[in-house]
């Protein structure tokens, strides 16, 4: 029994990038849990833990159902969970591509609805996790410098089911799940 979720992957390219853009900013923070940049991706819905039943139907699911077209993401701006003044996750925001993103994770949360099976039923923000502080921090140095200097984007294909047992790195890919495009 793995623990699940579903996400879109951001390429190694885009990482390196993001990586070069965000470091500034997050090495005051590399004392924290950082996320390992292998393992950054925009997550849709976390699942948790699932029976093989449940996995099966999940995967079933995820191969069958019109997720839409592929879209365009760029991600640019510092976020903190659940403040800036009162930060216990450090996050990068998606500035293009927004609706989308939110609206493919509405379509994923209302089928796992229609399958029963449980996620985290927090409002969606679509971000890129980079660090778990350990004690809540005040970053609000951070937001006053809240963007990189410029957007890093890339071509959103597909989504992904992935394990995070134990915290892999990087996380298990379970089933793939490309995209339409016109």
């Amino acid at each position: 029994m793995g623990r699940y979720f579903i996400g879109i992957p951001i390429p190694s390219e885009i990482k390196k990038k993001l990586k070069v853009q965000s470091w500034p900013g997050l090495s005051r923070y590399k004392d924290q849990k950082l996320v390992p940049q292998n393992n950054w991706h925009i997550t849709l819905a976390f699942i948790g833990q699932l029976n093989e039943e449940k996995l099966e139907e999940l995967k079933s699911l995820l191969q069958v159902f019109s997720w839409g077209e592929g879209f365009k993401v760029s991600i640019r701006n510092f976020g903190a969970f659940p403040s800036f003044e009162d930060g216990r996750v450090l996050w990068m925001g998606c500035e293009k591509g927004q609706d989308e993103v939110t609206s493919l994770a509405n379509k994923i949360r209302r089928q796992l609805d229609e399958l029963e099976i449980s996620y985290d039923p927090k409002p969606f923000v679509p971000h890129v996790t980079l660090a778990r502080l350990r004690t809540p921090k005040n970053l609000s140095r951070l937001a006053d410098n809240g963007k990189m200097k410029q957007e890093v984007s890339f071509q959103a294909e597909e989504i992904v089911l992935y394990d995070s047992e134990k915290e892999k790195h990087p996380y298990a890919i379970v089933e793939r799940v490309s995209l339409s495009s016109v």
